[in-house]
């Protein structure tokens, strides 16, 4: 008993200490819980802190990547600016020498120099925008008959001495050597003057207008509408509101599983466009109609993603945004090269780039001046940009375009580049339309020393007016032919006549006028081909309209950032050209075709703008 009672009493004394014991245990516990919470928020302080620093730290840098490229576009706008002044001194100096040698008159230099100053001549715009110099009421009262026969009065004239204009005398005896003949038209018949009938006046009451929608509770009782011949006198009045855009994010979880009898998996990831880029198509939209639709700098379509609350560092959307150009170009550009090289007749120019490269490793990045290539098919309403290192030689477009292909014919101007395409592929057949555009480039600005030369633009522009006339009626390729044959092959003539005429003259006439004159001259079969089939554009406005965005872009985004960069943007401008000549939107469009090749549409060839059908897709599921 005495042992049941002192073990019972030991167990009591065990349980004391255990309870002690636990009882210091949950104390000391409960002290780490609180240095634990204590800590814990430290370091969300410091979480906090570091994140601030972090946010600091990233807009001072977004500053400085700022202020470096403002630094960077004022010194190549200092250094554009530098290069224009110096190509204006150089060719003034080239006058001024030719003056002293007697070959230009000084008073020609003196109106090229206010040309260059003032950068525009209203004679000048007025050419180059084919205007005939004679009324618009006489051209609408006489037609386009009397116009071109007139024209035509006006050259045999001028090719047969009548108008006097090469070094005739005055009345004063002065000499009237740059005095421009006018074109004589038949003055336009007067219209009868009719009776004017009194418009009719009704009216309706207030009531029977509510049922149209008009507001009516500011009118007195008894108030009626007025009717003028028949219809109401009411108008309508828009207003415009604004709803703020914004960019949103989805944010999905993936998780990572044991698979049994297999290796660890993960949970299926949302799909994207390209693996590890999270632009979606909605995004890439607004980027390319941005950069390319309103030319705005990058740094600029930064700026209103901040505005929109979305923050993205300028070097990672840059690398994001080409990776998914590239993605575009390298399923799309060949399919849109074998229809330009399937078509008969295209058009072809150059223009130039600024890029940001080097020529070895060991060398320092520099700005250089690169050229993009361009041909546009009119049958086809498909234009395709070509870039290649900057390259200009002849080599890159008779490899990806002309060489093997069914293009029998090109419009180009005459740039040595094409002159030697040409011979290159003598084999072919291949044959070159000059422009006419730019013989009358030529011509106009001869005109601002020599007036005489107006005979020949006024007939260069009676040739575009013909082919205006031939568009406006309808014709066919075969019609717009005989059309020709009918009036632009006379007037083709008479202008190689008078060409020929200065040329025989040329002691009589300064160095602009015969610049132009050899130009036309010496390329004179070029000149002519259109004058052979109706399916050959005469100029080729057409090409050269596609590159005002890239000029734009010149003074806005400036420069680009390396070859591989250049060559995207040279295709985003080709699929964007080719949506504005099929009247396509081109941000529906671009976000259209991303997302069917997101969602594994490989039928690349229907996503060509000039093949392109839009909701394609959505219609075939719906049938």
């Amino acid at each position: 008993m005495a042992d049941r009672d002192a073990y019972v009493q030991s167990v009591e004394q065990d349980r004391e200490e255990w309870t002690k014991e636990a009882r210091v245990g949950y104390i000391s516990l409960e002290d780490h819980f609180s240095d634990l919470e204590e800590l814990r928020k430290e370091n969300e302080e410091e979480k906090s802190q570091l994140r601030s620093e972090l946010d600091e730290e990233h807009r001072l840098r977004m500053a400085a990547e700022a202020r470096i490229k403002e630094l960077e576009e004022a010194a190549l706008k200092s250094e554009d600016a530098h290069k224009e002044e110096l190509a204006k001194y150089n060719e003034v100096q080239e006058m001024a020498d030719k003056a002293k040698a007697n070959e230009i008159d000084m008073m020609s230099i003196v109106k090229v120099i206010q040309n260059r100053l003032f950068n525009h001549n209203s004679d000048r715009m007025r050419f180059l925008n084919s205007q005939l110099d004679i009324d618009d009421e006489t051209v609408r009262e006489q037609g386009f008959e009397a116009i071109i026969q007139a024209i035509s009065q006006d050259a045999d004239n001028e090719l047969s001495g009548k108008n006097n204009t090469a070094g005739d005398q005055g009345q004063d005896g002065s000499e009237k050597k740059n005095e421009a003949p006018k074109v004589k038209l038949p003055a336009p018949k007067k219209k009868d003057k009719k009776d004017k009938k009194p418009r009719g006046r009704y009216t309706f009451s207030a009531e029977v207008l509510k049922s149209y929608g008009v507001d009516t509770s500011n009118l007195p009782e008894g108030a009626k509408a007025i009717v003028r011949k028949g219809k109401k006198d009411k108008w309508t009045i828009q207003l415009f509101y604004y709803s703020p855009a914004k960019v949103y994010t989805k944010v999905y979880e993936i998780g990572r599983f044991n698979v049994p009898k297999s290796d660890p998996m993960n949970s299926k990831k949302p799909q994207t466009i390209v693996e590890n880029n999270p632009l979606m198509p909605s995004f890439c939209r607004f980027y390319f109609e941005s950069k390319f639709a309103y030319n705005l700098s990058e740094e600029n379509v930064i700026r209103m993603l901040e505005s929109m609350k979305c923050h993205f560092p300028q070097s990672t959307l840059n690398k994001y945004i080409h990776q998914i150009m590239d993605y575009l170009r390298t399923r799309l550009e060949a399919l849109m090269l074998e229809v330009i090289r399937n078509c008969n007749f295209v058009q072809n120019d150059e223009t130039r780039i600024l890029v940001r490269s080097r020529n070895s490793k060991e060398d320092n990045f520099k700005y250089n001046t690169e050229y993009i290539h361009a041909a546009l098919s009119l049958e086809k309403k498909l234009v395709v940009m070509l870039y290649k290192e900057g390259s200009r030689s002849h080599e890159i477009p008779e490899e990806k375009i002309f060489r093997g292909s069914l293009i029998e014919c090109f419009t180009a101007d005459r740039a040595p580049l094409y002159v030697a395409l040409e011979k290159d592929l003598e084999e072919y057949y291949l044959q070159r339309q000059a422009c006419w555009q730019h013989a009358r480039h030529y011509l106009v600005d001869a005109f601002v020393s020599d007036h005489r030369v107006l005979v020949l633009i006024r007939l260069i522009n009676a040739l575009f007016l013909i082919e205006r006339e031939s568009k406006a009626r309808g014709h066919s390729a075969e019609q717009r032919y005989r059309f020709r044959l009918e009036y632009s092959a006379s007037i083709v003539g008479k202008i190689m006549s008078l060409l020929k005429k200065i040329r025989a003259e040329k002691d009589k006439y300064g160095a602009l006028v015969m610049r132009a004159v050899n130009y036309i001259l010496d390329d004179e079969e070029a000149f002519k081909k259109f004058l052979h089939d109706g399916r050959i554009e005469m100029h080729n406005n057409a090409v050269e309209s596609v590159f005002r965005h890239i000029a734009m872009g010149r003074r806005c985004w400036l420069n680009s950032g390396s070859h591989d960069a250049a060559q995207n943007i040279a295709f985003m401008y080709s699929l964007y050209e080719s949506c504005k000549m099929n009247d396509i939107d081109f941000g529906e469009y671009v976000e259209d075709i991303l997302t069917r090749m997101m969602n594994g549409d490989d039928d690349y060839r229907s996503m060509i703008p000039c093949y392109y059908t839009p909701g394609k897709k959505q219609e075939k599921k719906v049938a």
